[in-house]
């Protein structure tokens, strides 16, 4: 499902080589959320870190790196150990002796197996939740976080379940091309999904509120970017939300699309970031919008997902023929082969997943140039603006300036910010005469 912010969520982040949040005191965490930045920012001429941020950045990018890949090899136990042990044989024969239609075992079957996963992976996700802690990048309370750890178990169990049942209903109709039907069929539901994801399920996690009735001043300046860029966002589609409550690092991103589209800017980020860094980081979502990277980069998700199903297939298919028999498992239909469909397709997202990662930098990149283009002029030095507000975000994430090729390789969907803001600095097709790519706009329009 794509979604792309303008930093990677913090959760995820870590996990994707230590773009993580800075280690804050508890004096800082206990001021107003309606602070700013009393001293000028300094020039930035190249992303680096302070001597003692530096060393918590790279205990971070270690232990990210290494977790990174234990994580992934520690679930593919964790599902082999499914299959060896025969834990889904039990669960499918308990499923047809008290069910004999297909959507009720499903609804025995698949949550039972996502409950049993999860309660399995809850140690990795416990520890990431500890060092998010450890470091500064978290301020939420144990009570709170297992709260939205069960609410998103039971949401991945509804959705799961449904899916399920679509799945082995075509598994058991067509074996040869059930793949084909249910990505047809995955189409509109995870279009769906996207649709409701801001209304119906970032609420559950989060606190939203209109972003105008807080901040009318901010919201004055965000719309001379959005006179300059040619689209039409109303106050209503601008949102604040309460990161504070559970974060500690700046972020805004993009979500939705047609009734449900949204501009989120996160409260810690109107905080501690100047109005100008703002506006940038304003520039830089409104960029993923007239570019249309939500939608194309949804396309381009499900190009991937229908290559991605095909091998899944026929990896399964193989695996099911050469072992299955020893496993329990009577035919790829059976529902004890869930496990080994998730092997499957959990072996070829890890292998797609820089490929994912490479498009995602090729549209972050493009959205930094846009937010430049679009700011231009509405405040001096706009390329000095957006180095300081990168500056600033690397120093909140503690993201380690010298990553290896290898980490931006197979887990970075952003552009490392050692890039982002030596770009920032260089660009500008201005001063040698050229017009912009993206922005035709004149910048002394509003």
């Amino acid at each position: 499902m794509p979604r792309l912010h303008w930093l990677c969520s913090p959760s995820l982040a870590l996990v994707l080589f230590g773009t993580c949040g800075v280690a804050i005191p508890p004096a800082a965490q206990a001021q107003p959320l309606t602070t700013k930045q009393s001293v000028s920012p300094q020039p930035v001429t190249h992303y680096t870190l302070p001597p003692d941020k530096l060393r918590q950045a790279y205990r971070l990018y270690l232990i990210s790196g290494v977790f990174f890949f234990l994580s992934t090899f520690y679930a593919w136990l964790v599902l082999w150990l499914f299959l060896r042990q025969g834990w889904m044989v039990r669960v499918r024969d308990w499923a047809e002796r008290i069910a004999s239609a297909r959507i009720l075992q499903a609804a025995v079957v698949v949550p039972t197996f996502v409950t049993v996963l999860g309660a399995l992976t809850l140690p990795l996700n416990l520890y990431l939740h500890h060092v998010d802690r450890s470091y500064g990048l978290s301020v939420q309370g144990w009570g709170s976080w297992l709260r939205d750890w069960v609410v998103q178990l039971l949401l991945v169990a509804l959705v799961s379940t449904l899916l399920g049942w679509i799945l082995y209903g075509f598994l058991r109709h067509s074996p040869r091309r059930f793949w084909l039907y249910f990505w047809l069929a995955f189409i509109p539901i995870s279009a769906f999904v996207v649709f409701i994801e801001p209304v119906a399920i970032d609420p559950l996690f989060n606190k939203f509120e209109p972003l105008q009735p807080r901040n009318p001043e901010l919201v004055t300046q965000l719309e001379r970017v959005i006179a300059r860029s040619g689209i039409e966002i109303p106050p209503s589609r601008m949102f604040e939300m309460k990161a504070s409550e559970k974060l500690t690092g700046s972020n805004a991103y993009v979500t939705g699309f047609g009734a449900t589209k949204r501009v989120v800017v996160w409260d810690t980020a109107i905080s501690k970031l100047t109005t100008p860094q703002i506006m940038y980081m304003f520039g830089h979502e409104i960029g993923h919008y007239v570019l249309g990277h939500l939608l194309k980069g949804f396309v381009f998700t499900l190009a991937v997902c229908f290559v991605m199903f095909y091998l899944s297939y026929l990896l399964a298919t193989f695996l099911q023929r050469r072992w299955g028999a020893g496993w329990g498992i009577r035919s790829l239909d059976d529902w004890a082969s869930l496990p080994l469909l998730c092997l499957a397709v959990s072996v070829l997202v890890f292998a797609v997943g820089p490929l994912l990662n490479a498009y995602g930098r090729v549209q972050e990149h493009q959205a930094d140039q846009y937010g430049l283009e679009v700011v231009h002029g509405l405040f001096p030095d706009s390329g000095q603006v957006a180095a300081q507000s990168f500056q600033r975000l690397g120093e909140e994430w503690l993201e380690y300036p010298d990553m290896s090729p290898v980490a931006v390789f197979f887990a970075w969907d952003h552009p490392p910010i050692r890039d982002r803001v030596q770009f920032v600095l260089t660009y500008d097709p201005w001063q040698q005469g050229r017009s912009p790519e993206f922005v035709k706009t004149a910048p002394n329009l509003p």
